[in-house]
């Protein structure tokens, strides 16, 4: 009975570290070709990511257009129980962290009259 039960418990175990192994890689760059927005194809490509995946997401613009993205981008996205990883640049900027799976609600505040 013993054997069966480590067996079990080591299968299980093996399946919750795998969750974290996919990746799911986003790149923000300025469209020459196109006139669509940069951040909205950034976004429609974290929609299809799945939940536990490691976000990375990659911005080639400016500086402090990368900050205001990826803020909103830890904001929306990312669980804030495991480790958040940015690096904000002149050139290149980057963020991991783990999908949350959905994005968070937006609250709409109204102002009392």
């Amino acid at each position: 009975m013993k054997p069966i039960f480590y067996s079990l418990l080591f299968i299980c175990s093996f399946n919750v570290y795998a969750e974290f192994d996919t990746k799911c890689s986003v790149l923000i760059t300025k469209r020459l070709q196109s006139s669509e927005d940069a951040y909205k194809d950034a976004l429609n490509k974290i929609n299809t990511c799945n939940k536990f995946d490691i976000l990375s997401i990659t911005s080639f613009l400016e500086e402090s257009i990368s900050k205001v993205y990826i803020t909103d981008l830890i904001q929306t996205y990312c669980m804030f129980d495991h480790q958040i990883i940015t690096l904000i640049d002149s050139n290149t900027s980057n963020m991991s962290c783990v999908h949350r799976g959905q994005a968070r609600v937006e609250r709409k505040f109204n102002a009392i009259q």
